[in-house]
Protein backbone atom coordinates (compact mmCIF):
# COMPACT_ATOMS: atom_id res chain seq x y z
CA UNK A 1 0.00 0.00 0.00
CA UNK A 2 2.87 2.36 0.88
CA UNK A 3 4.48 1.73 -2.51
CA UNK A 4 1.20 2.42 -4.35
CA UNK A 5 0.66 5.65 -2.41
CA UNK A 6 4.20 6.77 -3.18
CA UNK A 7 3.74 6.08 -6.88
CA UNK A 8 0.44 7.98 -6.94
CA UNK A 9 2.13 10.91 -5.16
CA UNK A 10 4.88 10.88 -7.78
CA UNK A 11 2.32 10.92 -10.60
CA UNK A 12 0.59 13.97 -9.12
CA UNK A 13 3.95 15.74 -8.83
CA UNK A 14 4.72 14.82 -12.42
CA UNK A 15 1.58 16.44 -13.81
CA UNK A 16 1.05 19.37 -11.50
CA UNK A 17 4.70 20.38 -11.11
CA UNK A 18 5.40 23.94 -12.20
CA UNK A 19 9.00 24.78 -12.99
CA UNK A 20 10.40 27.98 -11.64
CA UNK A 21 12.30 29.06 -14.70
CA UNK A 22 11.46 32.54 -15.96
CA UNK A 23 10.46 33.30 -19.55
CA UNK A 24 13.08 35.62 -21.04
CA UNK A 25 14.05 33.97 -24.33
CA UNK A 26 13.33 35.85 -27.56
CA UNK A 27 12.36 32.54 -29.22
CA UNK A 28 9.89 31.69 -26.47
CA UNK A 29 6.70 31.74 -28.56
CA UNK A 30 8.13 29.71 -31.45
CA UNK A 31 9.67 27.11 -29.20
CA UNK A 32 6.66 26.92 -26.90
CA UNK A 33 4.32 26.47 -29.84
CA UNK A 34 6.54 23.73 -31.25
CA UNK A 35 6.64 22.00 -27.87
CA UNK A 36 2.84 22.12 -27.61
CA UNK A 37 2.62 20.60 -31.09
CA UNK A 38 5.18 17.87 -30.28
CA UNK A 39 7.63 19.25 -32.85
CA UNK A 40 10.72 18.38 -30.88
CA UNK A 41 13.18 19.07 -33.70
CA UNK A 42 12.05 22.71 -33.85
CA UNK A 43 12.23 23.01 -30.08
CA UNK A 44 15.89 22.01 -30.26
CA UNK A 45 16.80 23.87 -33.44
CA UNK A 46 17.53 27.20 -31.74
CA UNK A 47 19.41 25.78 -28.79
CA UNK A 48 23.11 26.53 -28.56
CA UNK A 49 24.59 25.35 -25.32
CA UNK A 50 27.59 27.65 -25.63
CA UNK A 51 25.84 30.91 -26.55
CA UNK A 52 22.67 30.82 -24.46
CA UNK A 53 23.48 32.52 -21.19
CA UNK A 54 19.98 33.51 -20.09
CA UNK A 55 17.84 30.75 -18.68
CA UNK A 56 14.26 30.74 -19.85
CA UNK A 57 11.28 28.46 -19.57
CA UNK A 58 12.15 26.97 -22.93
CA UNK A 59 15.19 25.32 -21.38
CA UNK A 60 12.99 22.75 -19.70
CA UNK A 61 11.13 22.18 -22.97
CA UNK A 62 14.45 21.72 -24.73
CA UNK A 63 15.61 19.29 -22.06
CA UNK A 64 12.51 17.16 -22.49
CA UNK A 65 12.77 17.37 -26.29
CA UNK A 66 16.41 16.31 -26.27
CA UNK A 67 15.62 13.21 -24.21
CA UNK A 68 12.64 12.28 -26.41
CA UNK A 69 14.93 12.53 -29.46
CA UNK A 70 17.66 10.54 -27.64
CA UNK A 71 20.14 13.43 -27.70
CA UNK A 72 21.82 12.73 -24.37
CA UNK A 73 24.74 15.10 -25.01
CA UNK A 74 22.44 18.11 -25.41
CA UNK A 75 20.28 16.93 -22.51
CA UNK A 76 23.32 16.81 -20.21
CA UNK A 77 24.38 20.36 -21.19
CA UNK A 78 20.90 21.74 -20.55
CA UNK A 79 20.54 19.88 -17.26
CA UNK A 80 23.79 21.29 -15.95
CA UNK A 81 22.71 24.84 -16.81
CA UNK A 82 19.31 24.38 -15.18
CA UNK A 83 20.72 22.80 -12.02
CA UNK A 84 23.24 25.61 -11.62
CA UNK A 85 20.35 28.04 -11.18
CA UNK A 86 17.61 25.68 -9.98
CA UNK A 87 19.30 22.83 -8.06
CA UNK A 88 16.03 21.05 -7.23
CA UNK A 89 14.75 20.73 -10.79
CA UNK A 90 13.43 17.16 -11.06
CA UNK A 91 13.90 16.51 -14.76
CA UNK A 92 17.47 17.77 -14.78
CA UNK A 93 18.37 15.59 -11.81
CA UNK A 94 16.97 12.52 -13.56
CA UNK A 95 18.98 13.23 -16.69
CA UNK A 96 22.23 13.78 -14.78
CA UNK A 97 21.75 10.62 -12.71
CA UNK A 98 21.07 8.52 -15.79
CA UNK A 99 24.07 10.05 -17.53
CA UNK A 100 26.24 9.04 -14.55
CA UNK A 101 24.85 5.50 -14.67
CA UNK A 102 25.49 5.21 -18.40
CA UNK A 103 29.09 6.24 -17.72
CA UNK A 104 29.45 3.87 -14.74
CA UNK A 105 29.77 6.77 -12.29
CA UNK A 106 27.48 5.40 -9.57
CA UNK A 107 29.49 7.13 -6.85
CA UNK A 108 28.26 10.53 -8.09
CA UNK A 109 24.57 9.77 -7.63
CA UNK A 110 24.06 10.15 -3.87
CA UNK A 111 24.23 13.95 -3.94
CA UNK A 112 21.00 14.07 -5.98
CA UNK A 113 18.93 12.03 -3.51
CA UNK A 114 18.18 15.09 -1.40
CA UNK A 115 16.74 18.50 -2.19
CA UNK A 116 18.11 21.84 -0.99
CA UNK A 117 16.17 21.60 2.26
CA UNK A 118 17.81 18.19 2.93
CA UNK A 119 14.51 16.37 2.42
CA UNK A 120 14.54 13.08 0.52
CA UNK A 121 13.53 13.38 -3.11
CA UNK A 122 10.70 10.83 -3.33
CA UNK A 123 10.78 10.62 -7.11
CA UNK A 124 14.47 9.76 -7.22
CA UNK A 125 14.13 7.29 -4.35
CA UNK A 126 11.32 5.46 -6.13
CA UNK A 127 13.10 5.27 -9.48
CA UNK A 128 16.67 4.54 -8.45
CA UNK A 129 16.69 2.95 -5.00
CA UNK A 130 15.18 0.01 -3.17
CA UNK A 131 15.72 -0.25 0.59
CA UNK A 132 18.58 2.22 0.29
CA UNK A 133 20.30 0.11 -2.37
CA UNK A 134 20.86 1.37 -5.90
CA UNK A 135 18.76 -0.57 -8.40
CA UNK A 136 20.30 -2.06 -11.52
CA UNK A 137 19.60 -0.56 -14.94
CA UNK A 138 16.85 -3.04 -15.77
CA UNK A 139 15.03 -2.25 -12.52
CA UNK A 140 15.45 1.50 -13.00
CA UNK A 141 14.04 1.28 -16.52
CA UNK A 142 11.09 -0.70 -15.20
CA UNK A 143 10.41 1.92 -12.49
CA UNK A 144 10.42 4.70 -15.07
CA UNK A 145 7.94 2.94 -17.31
CA UNK A 146 5.75 2.05 -14.31
CA UNK A 147 5.29 5.77 -13.72
CA UNK A 148 4.07 6.17 -17.30
CA UNK A 149 1.74 3.16 -17.10
CA UNK A 150 0.20 4.19 -13.80
CA UNK A 151 -0.82 7.59 -15.10
CA UNK A 152 -3.57 5.78 -17.01
CA UNK A 153 -4.77 3.98 -13.90
CA UNK A 154 -5.08 7.34 -12.14
CA UNK A 155 -6.28 9.27 -15.19
CA UNK A 156 -9.38 10.61 -13.41
CA UNK A 157 -7.14 12.36 -10.90
CA UNK A 158 -5.12 14.20 -13.53
CA UNK A 159 -6.41 17.45 -14.99
CA UNK A 160 -4.84 17.02 -18.43
CA UNK A 161 -2.54 14.34 -19.78
CA UNK A 162 0.91 15.75 -20.46
CA UNK A 163 2.20 13.61 -23.31
CA UNK A 164 5.52 15.44 -23.41
CA UNK A 165 6.29 14.25 -19.90
CA UNK A 166 5.08 10.73 -20.62
CA UNK A 167 7.36 10.61 -23.66
CA UNK A 168 10.19 12.00 -21.53
CA UNK A 169 9.88 9.26 -18.92
CA UNK A 170 9.44 6.46 -21.45
CA UNK A 171 12.50 7.77 -23.31
CA UNK A 172 14.55 7.74 -20.11
CA UNK A 173 13.48 4.12 -19.59
CA UNK A 174 14.81 3.28 -23.05
CA UNK A 175 18.06 5.21 -22.59
CA UNK A 176 18.92 3.35 -19.39
CA UNK A 177 17.88 -0.02 -20.86
CA UNK A 178 17.52 -0.14 -24.67
CA UNK A 179 16.20 -3.70 -24.40
CA UNK A 180 13.13 -2.63 -22.44
CA UNK A 181 10.82 -3.32 -25.36
CA UNK A 182 7.75 -2.53 -23.31
CA UNK A 183 9.10 1.02 -23.02
CA UNK A 184 9.61 1.20 -26.79
CA UNK A 185 6.06 -0.05 -27.32
CA UNK A 186 4.55 2.46 -24.90
CA UNK A 187 6.56 5.34 -26.34
CA UNK A 188 5.40 4.42 -29.84
CA UNK A 189 1.80 4.25 -28.67
CA UNK A 190 2.14 7.71 -27.15
CA UNK A 191 3.37 8.99 -30.50
CA UNK A 192 0.28 7.40 -32.07
CA UNK A 193 -2.04 9.15 -29.64
CA UNK A 194 -0.60 12.55 -30.59
CA UNK A 195 -0.78 11.64 -34.31
CA UNK A 196 2.98 11.42 -34.82
CA UNK A 197 2.78 8.30 -36.96
CA UNK A 198 6.25 8.49 -38.52
CA UNK A 199 7.86 8.73 -35.07
CA UNK A 200 5.61 5.91 -33.88
CA UNK A 201 6.75 3.66 -36.72
CA UNK A 202 10.45 4.32 -36.12
CA UNK A 203 9.97 3.53 -32.43
CA UNK A 204 7.99 0.34 -33.09
CA UNK A 205 10.79 -0.77 -35.44
CA UNK A 206 13.21 -0.78 -32.50
CA UNK A 207 11.38 -3.76 -31.00
CA UNK A 208 13.26 -6.99 -31.56
CA UNK A 209 11.56 -9.92 -33.27
CA UNK A 210 12.11 -12.05 -30.16
CA UNK A 211 10.02 -9.69 -28.01
CA UNK A 212 6.45 -10.46 -26.98
CA UNK A 213 5.61 -6.95 -28.20
CA UNK A 214 6.91 -7.54 -31.73
CA UNK A 215 3.72 -8.68 -33.46
CA UNK A 216 1.65 -6.00 -31.76
CA UNK A 217 4.23 -3.47 -32.90
CA UNK A 218 3.98 -4.74 -36.47
CA UNK A 219 0.17 -4.59 -36.26
CA UNK A 220 0.33 -0.97 -35.18
CA UNK A 221 2.76 -0.09 -37.96
CA UNK A 222 0.43 -1.66 -40.52
CA UNK A 223 -2.63 0.01 -39.05
CA UNK A 224 -0.94 3.43 -39.06
CA UNK A 225 -0.07 3.28 -42.76
CA UNK A 226 -3.63 4.32 -43.57
CA UNK A 227 -3.04 7.54 -41.60
CA UNK A 228 0.05 8.62 -43.53
CA UNK A 229 -0.18 7.08 -47.02
CA UNK A 230 -2.67 6.83 -49.87
CA UNK A 231 -4.58 3.60 -50.45
CA UNK A 232 -2.15 2.05 -52.94
CA UNK A 233 0.96 2.74 -50.87
CA UNK A 234 -0.72 1.54 -47.67
CA UNK A 235 -1.86 -1.66 -49.38
CA UNK A 236 1.66 -2.41 -50.62
CA UNK A 237 3.28 -1.70 -47.27
CA UNK A 238 0.77 -3.76 -45.28
CA UNK A 239 1.28 -6.72 -47.63
CA UNK A 240 5.04 -6.37 -47.23
CA UNK A 241 4.71 -6.61 -43.46
CA UNK A 242 2.50 -9.70 -43.78
CA UNK A 243 4.97 -11.38 -46.13
CA UNK A 244 7.89 -10.52 -43.85
CA UNK A 245 6.10 -12.16 -40.93
CA UNK A 246 5.04 -15.42 -42.61
CA UNK A 247 1.39 -14.50 -43.19
CA UNK A 248 0.78 -13.92 -39.50
CA UNK A 249 -2.93 -14.17 -38.69
CA UNK A 250 -3.07 -10.95 -36.65
CA UNK A 251 -1.41 -9.01 -39.45
CA UNK A 252 -3.72 -10.47 -42.08
CA UNK A 253 -6.63 -9.19 -39.99
CA UNK A 254 -5.19 -5.69 -40.31
CA UNK A 255 -5.25 -6.03 -44.11
CA UNK A 256 -8.86 -7.27 -44.12
CA UNK A 257 -9.93 -4.46 -41.79
CA UNK A 258 -8.00 -1.96 -43.91
CA UNK A 259 -9.99 -2.98 -46.99
CA UNK A 260 -13.27 -2.85 -45.05
CA UNK A 261 -12.56 0.62 -43.62
CA UNK A 262 -11.56 1.83 -47.09
CA UNK A 263 -14.86 0.42 -48.43
CA UNK A 264 -13.09 -2.09 -50.67
CA UNK A 265 -15.63 -4.67 -49.62
CA UNK A 266 -14.90 -7.33 -52.25
CA UNK A 267 -11.23 -7.35 -51.31
CA UNK A 268 -12.17 -7.42 -47.64
CA UNK A 269 -14.43 -10.44 -48.20
CA UNK A 270 -11.57 -12.30 -49.89
CA UNK A 271 -9.31 -11.65 -46.90
CA UNK A 272 -11.98 -12.64 -44.38
CA UNK A 273 -12.49 -15.85 -46.38
CA UNK A 274 -8.84 -16.69 -45.76
CA UNK A 275 -9.03 -15.76 -42.08
CA UNK A 276 -12.01 -18.05 -41.51
CA UNK A 277 -9.87 -20.99 -42.68
CA UNK A 278 -7.60 -20.44 -39.67
CA UNK A 279 -10.57 -21.27 -37.38
CA UNK A 280 -9.20 -19.12 -34.53
CA UNK A 281 -11.04 -18.28 -31.31
CA UNK A 282 -12.33 -15.02 -32.76
CA UNK A 283 -13.87 -16.69 -35.82
CA UNK A 284 -17.29 -15.49 -34.66
CA UNK A 285 -16.04 -11.93 -35.07
CA UNK A 286 -14.60 -12.63 -38.53
CA UNK A 287 -18.01 -13.94 -39.64
CA UNK A 288 -19.55 -10.74 -38.28
CA UNK A 289 -17.11 -8.49 -40.17
CA UNK A 290 -17.53 -10.45 -43.39
CA UNK A 291 -21.28 -10.18 -42.91
CA UNK A 292 -20.97 -6.39 -42.72
CA UNK A 293 -19.08 -6.41 -46.02
CA UNK A 294 -21.73 -8.58 -47.67
CA UNK A 295 -24.43 -6.23 -46.38
CA UNK A 296 -22.55 -3.24 -47.80
CA UNK A 297 -22.35 -5.07 -51.14
CA UNK A 298 -26.14 -5.61 -51.01
CA UNK A 299 -25.79 -9.37 -50.63
CA UNK A 300 -28.20 -9.57 -47.72
CA UNK A 301 -28.71 -13.33 -47.83
CA UNK A 302 -24.96 -13.92 -47.47
CA UNK A 303 -24.73 -11.28 -44.76
CA UNK A 304 -27.59 -12.88 -42.86
CA UNK A 305 -25.90 -16.29 -43.04
CA UNK A 306 -22.69 -14.87 -41.59
CA UNK A 307 -24.47 -13.04 -38.77
CA UNK A 308 -26.40 -16.18 -37.85
CA UNK A 309 -23.23 -18.29 -37.97
CA UNK A 310 -21.51 -15.75 -35.72
CA UNK A 311 -24.35 -16.07 -33.21
CA UNK A 312 -24.14 -19.87 -33.31
CA UNK A 313 -20.55 -19.54 -32.10
CA UNK A 314 -21.11 -16.62 -29.71
CA UNK A 315 -24.78 -16.15 -29.04
CA UNK A 316 -24.62 -13.10 -26.79
CA UNK A 317 -22.63 -10.58 -28.85
CA UNK A 318 -24.54 -7.26 -28.62
CA UNK A 319 -23.07 -5.91 -31.85
CA UNK A 320 -23.98 -8.96 -33.91
CA UNK A 321 -27.46 -9.15 -32.39
CA UNK A 322 -27.95 -5.47 -33.18
CA UNK A 323 -26.69 -5.61 -36.76
CA UNK A 324 -28.78 -8.64 -37.72
CA UNK A 325 -31.92 -7.49 -35.92
CA UNK A 326 -31.73 -3.99 -37.40
CA UNK A 327 -31.31 -5.47 -40.86
CA UNK A 328 -34.44 -7.54 -40.36
CA UNK A 329 -36.41 -4.54 -39.09
CA UNK A 330 -35.37 -2.40 -42.06
CA UNK A 331 -36.69 -5.15 -44.33
CA UNK A 332 -39.83 -5.66 -42.22
CA UNK A 333 -38.78 -9.22 -41.47
CA UNK A 334 -38.99 -11.19 -38.20
CA UNK A 335 -40.04 -8.08 -36.26
CA UNK A 336 -40.83 -9.89 -33.00
CA UNK A 337 -37.65 -11.95 -33.08
CA UNK A 338 -35.62 -8.85 -33.92
CA UNK A 339 -37.25 -6.99 -31.03
CA UNK A 340 -36.26 -9.77 -28.61
CA UNK A 341 -32.70 -9.75 -29.92
CA UNK A 342 -32.42 -5.97 -29.58
CA UNK A 343 -33.78 -6.06 -26.04
CA UNK A 344 -31.09 -8.62 -25.21
CA UNK A 345 -28.39 -6.53 -26.89
CA UNK A 346 -29.47 -3.39 -25.07
CA UNK A 347 -29.44 -5.18 -21.70
CA UNK A 348 -25.87 -6.28 -22.42
CA UNK A 349 -24.71 -2.85 -23.58
CA UNK A 350 -27.04 -0.04 -22.42
CA UNK A 351 -24.46 2.64 -23.22
CA UNK A 352 -24.49 1.99 -26.96
CA UNK A 353 -26.59 4.59 -28.73
CA UNK A 354 -26.43 2.46 -31.89
CA UNK A 355 -28.23 -0.38 -30.13
CA UNK A 356 -30.67 1.99 -28.44
CA UNK A 357 -31.46 3.54 -31.83
CA UNK A 358 -32.25 0.09 -33.21
CA UNK A 359 -34.45 -0.76 -30.22
CA UNK A 360 -36.34 2.53 -30.58
CA UNK A 361 -36.80 1.78 -34.28
CA UNK A 362 -38.16 -1.65 -33.38
CA UNK A 363 -40.78 0.00 -31.15
CA UNK A 364 -41.64 2.26 -34.09
CA UNK A 365 -42.11 -0.76 -36.36
CA UNK A 366 -44.35 -2.31 -33.68
CA UNK A 367 -46.34 0.97 -33.70
CA UNK A 368 -45.51 1.74 -30.06
CA UNK A 369 -44.82 5.37 -30.96
CA UNK A 370 -44.61 6.90 -27.45
CA UNK A 371 -41.96 4.36 -26.41
CA UNK A 372 -40.16 4.78 -29.72
CA UNK A 373 -40.05 8.57 -29.24
CA UNK A 374 -38.88 8.25 -25.63
CA UNK A 375 -35.96 6.00 -26.55
CA UNK A 376 -34.98 7.91 -29.70
CA UNK A 377 -34.96 11.18 -27.75
CA UNK A 378 -32.55 9.49 -25.36
CA UNK A 379 -30.39 8.52 -28.33
CA UNK A 380 -30.24 12.16 -29.44
CA UNK A 381 -29.20 13.17 -25.92
CA UNK A 382 -26.36 10.62 -26.11
CA UNK A 383 -25.32 11.45 -29.70
CA UNK A 384 -26.80 14.79 -30.82
CA UNK A 385 -24.97 14.76 -34.15
CA UNK A 386 -26.04 11.28 -35.28
CA UNK A 387 -27.83 11.94 -38.58
CA UNK A 388 -29.54 8.56 -38.92
CA UNK A 389 -31.04 8.86 -35.43
CA UNK A 390 -32.25 12.40 -36.16
CA UNK A 391 -33.90 11.07 -39.32
CA UNK A 392 -35.51 8.27 -37.31
CA UNK A 393 -36.82 10.71 -34.71
CA UNK A 394 -38.31 12.80 -37.51
CA UNK A 395 -40.13 9.73 -38.84
CA UNK A 396 -41.44 8.87 -35.38
CA UNK A 397 -42.70 12.42 -34.78
CA UNK A 398 -44.32 12.48 -38.23
CA UNK A 399 -46.18 9.26 -37.41
CA UNK A 400 -47.33 10.91 -34.16
CA UNK A 401 -48.67 13.86 -36.20
CA UNK A 402 -45.98 16.15 -34.75
CA UNK A 403 -45.12 17.32 -38.25
CA UNK A 404 -43.37 20.61 -37.53
CA UNK A 405 -40.98 18.82 -35.19
CA UNK A 406 -40.50 16.07 -37.77
CA UNK A 407 -39.47 18.62 -40.42
CA UNK A 408 -37.04 20.22 -37.98
CA UNK A 409 -35.28 16.93 -37.23
CA UNK A 410 -35.24 15.85 -40.88
CA UNK A 411 -33.57 19.15 -41.73
CA UNK A 412 -31.02 18.60 -38.97
CA UNK A 413 -30.36 15.09 -40.26
CA UNK A 414 -29.90 16.37 -43.84
CA UNK A 415 -27.39 18.99 -42.71
CA UNK A 416 -25.36 16.51 -40.65
CA UNK A 417 -25.55 13.42 -42.88
CA UNK A 418 -22.42 12.08 -44.55
CA UNK A 419 -22.59 10.53 -48.05
CA UNK A 420 -21.94 7.07 -46.59
CA UNK A 421 -25.10 7.41 -44.47
CA UNK A 422 -27.08 7.06 -47.72
CA UNK A 423 -30.07 8.94 -46.33
CA UNK A 424 -29.80 12.43 -47.82
CA UNK A 425 -31.93 11.86 -50.93
CA UNK A 426 -34.63 10.11 -48.93
CA UNK A 427 -34.75 12.98 -46.42
CA UNK A 428 -35.01 15.57 -49.21
CA UNK A 429 -37.90 13.60 -50.72
CA UNK A 430 -39.71 13.55 -47.36
CA UNK A 431 -39.23 17.28 -46.81
CA UNK A 432 -40.35 18.14 -50.35
CA UNK A 433 -43.37 15.86 -50.09
CA UNK A 434 -44.42 17.47 -46.81
CA UNK A 435 -43.93 21.01 -48.13
CA UNK A 436 -45.85 20.16 -51.31
CA UNK A 437 -48.74 18.93 -49.20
Amino acid sequence: MKKIFKLFFIIIILFLYKNGIASNSSSYLISKSAFSNYDFATVLSEFNGNNNTILDENYLDKLIASIITSDMITAKKISEKILFNYPDNQESKLVIIINHLLNNQEEKIDRYRFDNDNSTNELIEYIFFNNDQLKNKIQISKSLIEIVKNTYVNQSNIIETNYNYLLFYSSLAILINPENYEAHFIKAQLFQIINKYTEAESTFLNIDKSSEYYIDAQRNIAFNYRQIHNFQTSEIKINQIIEKNNNNYELKKILADFYRIEKKYKKAVNEYDELIKYNKEDIWYIYYLRGICYERLNFWNLAEEDFLQSLVIKEDSPDVLNYLAYGWIEKNMHIEKAFTMLSKAYSANPNSYYILDSLAWAYYKKNNLPKAAELMEKVIDMAPGEAISLDHLGDIYFAMNRKREAIYFWQQAKDLAEPEDEIINNIIDKINKYNAG
